[in-house]
């Protein structure tokens, strides 16, 4: 499975749950399909149930059925028997993959006399600048974090803490499931979904991909990451604000001016040309200037802990990443800027909009207020 990387491309798997299927073809379906694409030419088979529908959906793309393909008997119902099917028709004796290719129709390909050639370079680079519909999908999606974020608010602004710091509304502790749920909800009216959305109060707050469990405190910072799916173009959003209820301590002030002061910061400098490092960089030196540098303490990372933002699109985290890397921004991609510190013992604070990138600077597609308590805004 090496050679150079000139073959023509194969994909195989479930448009709804890979990118670059639903990028390639822009066609949704819940079985696996084939995709092959050599130069101008593009083939799709997909099974019998989905035949009349794929071919009103693609474009410029020639849709089979595997009836069409004359397969062999072992091969009619194994997708690496349709794949073979293809590029027998088609004359086809290699191809190029990606690293997460199936390896059992990989095998059966080469068993059967085409070569496979591993490609780890994105097959579709081009998917990181964005079209106007993309943009639009993602901007939709974006929008309905938005509601969910002030479904959240809400909630945590009505609710009132009884005399052990817990947050009771409708005479029930307020949970982060509580809150997830109306979220949730919220994102329903926009035809999005959301999945392991966070809503991670006090300590817990201090893991940036703890998703929250248990009742919510007052004067704790609850961080709230809203990342929908749009159900209907498979496009996703991304958003994050940390409020909350009460009165904050003096060290949980600083920690959100300085997020808020690295995430402006970055906001911008934001411009097609500049690298991606280069931004991480400066997110980097604003929260070390207010007092905050990255540090391990008993063996965990405390501080400024992941990337500055990441990539936008039909995958919720892809390229470019805005992190150590040297890639340069480019007019029409989507990225997120999200600064956080979190240290143990106190929680965490992280703040994130997605943008556009223009040919000037950036453009935040869906805007919301910034805290720094419930009973204000700035």
């Amino acid at each position: 499975m090496a050679g150079k990387l000139t073959a023509p491309i194969l994909l195989v798997g479930t448009p709804i749950h890979q990118a670059d299927l639903a990028y390639a073809t822009r066609f949704s379906a819940p079985d696996p399909v084939v995709f092959f694409r050599k130069g101008r030419h593009a083939f799709l088979v997909v099974n019998r149930m989905e035949i009349a529908r794929a071919r009103k959906t693609v474009d410029q793309i020639t849709v089979f059925s595997p009836e069409d393909l004359h397969l062999k008997p072992e091969e009619r119902h194994r997708y690496a028997g349709w794949a073979m099917g293809l590029l027998r028709k088609l004359r086809i004796r290699k191809v190029r993959v990606a690293s997460d290719f199936p390896l059992g129709v990989a095998h059966y390909l080469e068993t059967n006399g085409c070569r496979v050639v591993l490609d780890e370079s994105p097959l579709f680079p081009e998917r990181s600048v964005k079209s106007v519909r993309e943009i639009r999908s993602i901007t939709f999606a974006q929008q309905a974090a938005v509601a969910g974020l002030a479904a959240a608010e809400k909630a945590i602004r009505t609710a009132r803490a009884d005399r052990r710091g817990i947050l009771i509304l409708d005479r029930k502790p307020l949970t982060s499931e509580r809150v997830r749920k109306l979220i949730h909800t919220a994102l329903l009216d926009f035809d999005c979904v959301g999945t392991e959305t966070i809503v991670a109060g006090g300590r817990s707050s201090a893991d940036p991909h703890q998703v929250g469990h248990g009742p919510l405190h007052t004067g704790e910072p609850i961080v709230i990451d809203i990342f929908p799916r749009h159900i209907p173009s498979g496009y996703w959003g991304d958003i994050t604000r940390t409020m909350w209820h009460g009165t904050p301590s003096p060290t949980l002030i600083r920690m959100y001016d300085a997020v808020r002061a690295a995430q402006l910061t970055v906001l911008h400098q934001v411009r097609p040309g500049v690298r991606t490092r280069t931004l991480h960089q400066e997110a980097v030196r604003v929260l070390a200037e207010h007092g905050f540098v990255t540090r391990t303490v008993n063996g965990r990372a405390e501080g400024f802990i992941h990337g500055t933002g990441h990539g936008v699109g039909l995958e919720i985290h892809e390229a470019p990443a805005l992190g150590g890397g040297s890639d340069r921004l480019k007019t029409g991609q989507v990225i997120t800027v999200e600064p956080g510190l979190y240290y143990p013992n106190i929680g965490g604070v992280r703040i994130e909009d997605t943008v556009q990138v223009t040919r000037k600077g950036c453009k935040i597609l869906a805007e919301y207020p910034y805290f720094r308590a419930t009973s204000s805004r700035k």
